[in-house]
């Protein structure tokens, strides 16, 4: 039985058909480990821009904060009148 299924496979190795198949079947797994590649490195760049950002936007509202605190709450601020 294990004979009879080596010889099909032989003859499928052998068939022009089969080796295009087996060819078209690595092209695909090797694009699709580069997609998987390029997708994990620019997950982790995207991630690293998210929180690079993120990290900004807190310092700034810890400066407005502390610069709203040192002036008494009160309104007005530069220009503030008119006329």
């Amino acid at each position: 039985m294990i004979e009879r299924y080596t010889q099909n496979f032989r003859r499928f190795l052998r068939a022009s058909e089969a080796v295009s198949a087996l060819e078209y079947a690595l092209l695909v797994g090797i694009i699709t480990v580069a997609i998987g590649a390029a997708v994990a490195q620019f997950g982790t760049d995207i991630e690293n821009t998210i929180a690079s950002i993120g990290d900004r936007v807190e310092t700034r509202e810890n400066l407005v904060e502390q610069n709203t605190a040192g002036d008494g709450g009160g309104g007005g601020g530069a220009g503030g009148g008119g006329g």
